[in-house]
């Protein structure tokens, strides 16, 4: 969670560690790290958060003003969450257009439901396209939760209100909270199915509102302050906390992706063990608070949001070979360009937003840091001088040679270093033009006033403070822990705001803060809310009359302020007036974009072009061959002849396939009707031909009301067709059994085999590429089910397996399942050639069911047709023999 933005606050440090946690789960599943097949559910862990934390804060306010104060709770909400997603939705666009112009048109869309934030919805009407699952990952598919978020945010302060103002009580209040969660979880076990397609389920906005539900429930009885407890309290807590971290942990690294199990139980235990949890986060002493406050969790946690916004980004532009290929680099890459994109949002456009306003922090004047120019200039600057300054200094001692040499010490340099980020003279010295002999080489933070917080004090003006606050309100030390004396009640003359959490998903504030009355500042001349920067809703008093809002004002052109140990001000010399008049002359804000949006498209689009060849997975499984029979070596075996002179005995095929044979019957795809499967089983002895092939085809589910494998067979012979049959089957069988469908193996090979026992079948084996990434169609999983289909031949004697998969080459693959233009062309010949070969019309049968090559070298170039003769008049009306 961000630091408090201004003094007097309390920061829950865990709350950033376990949403570092959370965030880190998620990265870890999309860059498919073996381990983390549940990654994803660490979007439940930031629902909860969201629920638990913005429902604190509402019930905050309405202690305090009576009221939600709900135009500035969504003002607040905006303000924190659209300046980043804007930024990654305009620099992906920007590096698509260059790197990718033919997917721009489909990342507009999503980019389009994403910034009205409703594309959770968008996804969920799309996600009946059955080539969806083979698409590679896009740079918005992760944005569905941020839409489900800020609904959430719309929605839930309206129910909540009238939940309050109808059952008054906080026990019916929360039972009602709680009974609509069950809905919701029972909703989500109702709407889930096997299959390959749960976006409804998963994305839903009813059926993912459990988490943030419970969460809500919550708050309403261990609401998100810090707390004070017993030694016995603690340790119950710590055990409650402890199981519910490790159930996390297990549900992450034990869940399969898409298993059924998450829409029936898993995403409501998730819930549950999020919110033991946090129990132990806002109890600063317990050992789980002080695991999760550590300084590389708080940081992770400070930036969530945008490493969750810019992760999947850029892992769509890298390429998919090098994605797969050199997955340990393709990780690093990946982690260290997600950290430089969130650290540049964060630190350049998100906290200056949140700290001040969009207005303020649009504003020419310096208000709380220098923009990123001004720094990049002025460092420079100051380098160069110093270089300049030794080199002098080296000169002088080169031309002393021969005498006495002076104390290295004692060397002064004839040129000044104008550093701007110096000590300022001590207030309490007499002498402040004496030498600052004391002084380091490392300059104090001049720009504290450009680099902190505002805080206002209401006798002397506009006043600099720290993140670590002097009072124990704050009780942050120097390593981000909370002091032992935190209060946990407020004074009756205080008012106490609740940041809303700054994370991925979950974007209310995990600080509480404890700010006195008198300092609270209207930004009415900034055009901002009342509301802290990052979401706190801040008294509706007025102003004291001497409280100056300005962080906006500056001090004198030629003076910068700096920080006392005693929180005073004084004056000291301004850096070099040129830099800062050509900085100020334009909105900071506006620099410090341009540069990050070319920063980050400069990335996106440098990853993009990055180049690697796919790895040869090998595609045929040795393991093949042992599950078969020994042959006789009494027996004679084909194949005895040429390729080119092998013809079938089979003068009808039937071809059923799935997607995987769209291609080689399309037109679109192979123009030439001679290298067209219909046309590659005439050329070898086949007098008809019938194609029976759909998209996402299984033997048992139907999709978009299209007849199943099973039925159309039973069709077909109810129609009387008998023939060969070339079943282009199972890589759908086999992915729907991934994800949690009816199984096994051997039940929907024989749904296929068991009608069709009488006659010939041939049965290619099926293979995915190293490009897949959907992982229900991984490899692995394809290799048992050719293994299941050797078995099967023990029980068909009919049924000769032709392995496809020995003989692919990752070149032929456009996504990893499908294939390109020449890779059908290969399919297409090799499936002609291998029905010649397993039922031949004058040659030997293979020796076994399983033939492992077709012995094709290459596919034959296409012979252009002849061209056509002139009509002979005499035989117009001819009947054609």
């Amino acid at each position: 969670m961000p630091r408090p933005a201004h003094a007097g606050t309390t920061y829950l440090p865990a709350l950033d560690g376990l949403r570092a946690l959370a965030v880190a789960f998620v990265v870890l599943y999309h860059l498919h790290v073996p381990g983390f097949t549940g990654g994803l559910l660490g979007v439940g862990v930031f629902f909860t958060l969201s629920g638990y934390l913005i429902t604190s804060l509402l019930l905050r306010s309405r202690e305090r003003t009576g009221g939600f104060e709900l135009n500035k709770f969504w003002l607040s909400r905006a303000r924190r969450l659209l300046p980043a997603l804007i930024l990654v939705l305009v620099t992906s666009l920007a590096a698509a257009a260059i790197a990718r112009p033919a997917k721009l048109g489909e990342y507009s869309q999503q980019a389009l439901s994403a910034s009205f934030y409703v594309n959770n919805w968008h996804n969920i009407a799309v996600s009946d396209d059955y080539f969806n699952r083979f698409l590679g990952p896009g740079p918005f598919d992760h944005l569905w939760s941020l839409s489900i978020e800020e609904q959430f945010y719309i929605v839930w302060p309206l129910l909540l209100l009238g939940l309050i103002l109808l059952l008054r009580r906080r026990v019916f209040v929360t039972v009602a909270i709680i009974g609509l969660a069950l809905i919701s979880f029972l909703l989500l076990d109702a709407v889930a199915h096997a299959g390959i397609d749960n976006t409804r389920a998963y994305e839903g906005t009813d059926t993912r509102a459990g988490g943030l539900l419970l969460g809500a429930a919550l708050a309403f009885w261990w609401p998100a302050r810090p707390r004070t407890v017993t030694h016995n309290q603690r340790c119950v807590i710590d055990v409650i906390a402890l199981i519910g971290l490790a159930t996390i942990v297990h549900l992450v690294r034990a869940t399969p992706d898409g298993a059924m199990s998450l829409y029936s139980s898993g995403i409501a235990v998730l819930t549950i063990a999020t919110c033991a949890v946090l129990v132990a986060t806002v109890v600063p002493e317990t050992l789980v608070a002080s695991a999760l406050g550590i300084a590389p969790l708080r940081w992770i946690g400070e930036r969530s949001y945008g490493i969750y916004l810019w992760h999947m980004p850029v892992i769509a532009f890298l390429p998919a070979n090098v994605r797969v290929g050199h997955p340990v680099a393709a990780g690093t890459l990946v982690i260290l360009a997600t950290l430089l994109l969130s650290w540049a949002s964060w630190r350049y456009v998100e906290d200056p937003i949140r700290r001040h306003g969009l207005r303020a922090a649009f504003s020419t004047q310096p208000i709380a840091r220098k923009p990123m120019g001004q720094q990049l200039v002025q460092k420079l600057i100051d380098l160069l001088t110093r270089l300049l300054g030794v080199l002098t200094g080296l000169a002088a001692r080169l031309e002393a040679r021969g005498e006495k040499s002076p104390r290295p010490d004692a060397v002064e340099s004839p040129v000044p270093v104008l550093d701007s980020d110096a000590h300022a003279p001590d207030a309490d010295s007499p002498d402040t033009d004496a030498p600052d002999a004391d002084r380091t080489d490392e300059p104090i933070e001049v720009e504290i006033a450009l680099d902190e917080t505002v805080a206002h004090a209401p006798d002397d003006g506009p006043k600099y403070d720290t993140p670590e606050p002097v009072e124990c309100e704050d009780a942050e030390g120097s390593d981000g822990e909370l002091a032992e004396d935190a209060p946990v009640s407020e004074p009756a003359d205080a008012v106490v705001l609740n940041e809303t959490a700054d994370d991925t998903v979950d974007e209310s504030d995990s600080e509480v803060r404890v700010i006195e009355t008198a300092a609270v500042d209207a930004d009415t001349d900034t055009g901002t809310d009342s509301a802290e920067p990052d979401g706190e809703i801040a008294a509706s008093a007025d102003p004291a009359p001497d409280t100056d809002p300005a962080p906006e004002t500056d001090p004198a052109p030629d003076t910068v302020r700096a920080l006392t140990d005693e929180r005073e001000l004084e004056t000291v010399p301004a850096g070099p007036p040129e830099s800062q008049r050509l900085f100020d002359r334009v909105p900071r804000l506006a620099v410090s974009l341009v540069v990050v949006t070319a920063l980050a498209v400069g990335t996106l689009v440098a990853i993009s072009a990055i180049k690697a060849s796919a790895p040869d997975d090998g595609g045929a499984d040795p393991a093949l061959a042992t599950e078969l029979a020994p042959t006789s070596p009494a027996v004679r075996y084909g194949p005895t002849i040429p390729v080119v002179d092998r013809r079938t005995r089979c003068r009808t095929v039937i071809h059923i396939g799935d997607s995987t044979s769209i291609g080689m019957n399309s037109i679109d795809t192979l123009p030439r009707a001679s290298e067209r499967i219909t046309g590659r089983y005439q050329q070898v002895g086949a007098r008809t031909v019938i194609t029976d092939i759909v998209g996402a085809r299984s033997s048992l589910e139907t999709v978009n009301g299209e007849p199943n494998a099973a039925t159309a067979i039973a069709g077909h012979l109810a129609r009387g067709e008998r023939g060969c049959w070339v079943m282009a089957m199972g890589i759908n069988d086999t992915a729907n059994i991934e994800v949690g469908g009816p199984g096994p193996l051997s039940m929907r090979i024989d749904r296929l085999l068991g009608p069709l026992k009488d006659q010939p079948v041939m049965w290619p084996t099926v293979i995915t590429s190293s490009l897949n990434e959907n992982p229900a169609y991984n490899n692995a999983a394809m290799r048992r089910f050719n293994r299941a289909l050797v078995k099967a031949c023990e029980r068909y004697p009919n049924l000769r397996i032709y392995d496809w998969a020995a003989e692919t080459k990752p070149s032929w693959f456009i996504d990893g399942i499908h294939y390109t233009a020449p890779g059908y062309v290969e399919r297409a010949y090799r499936f002609s050639i291998a029905l010649a070969t397993v039922f031949p019309a004058t040659d030997f049968p293979p020796a076994t069911c399983l033939l492992r090559s077709s012995d094709v070298v290459a596919a034959p170039k296409p012979v252009p047709p002849p061209a056509a003769a002139p009509p002979n008049r005499l035989a117009i009306g001819t009947p054609t023999p």
